[in-house]
């Protein structure tokens, strides 16, 4: 939630932030917090599944 918290405080600089910016406008901060958790464990499952390092610009 506090990651939630800050992109809407600032501006957003990664597109992920925009993402989140966005999904916030439209559904509220609570659904944000639980589509930015499912988007985390989803990207952290499919690079150990692939054995690859994190990249955000493949986000």
């Amino acid at each position: 939630m506090s990651v939630v918290q800050q992109v809407v405080k600032r501006d957003a600089k990664t597109k992920k932030e925009q993402w989140l910016q966005a999904l916030v406008e439209r559904r509220g901060k609570k659904c944000a917090a639980v589509a930015l958790a499912n988007k985390t464990v989803r990207t952290a499952f499919a690079m150990l599944k692939s054995d690859t390092e994190y990249r955000a610009s493949m986000l």
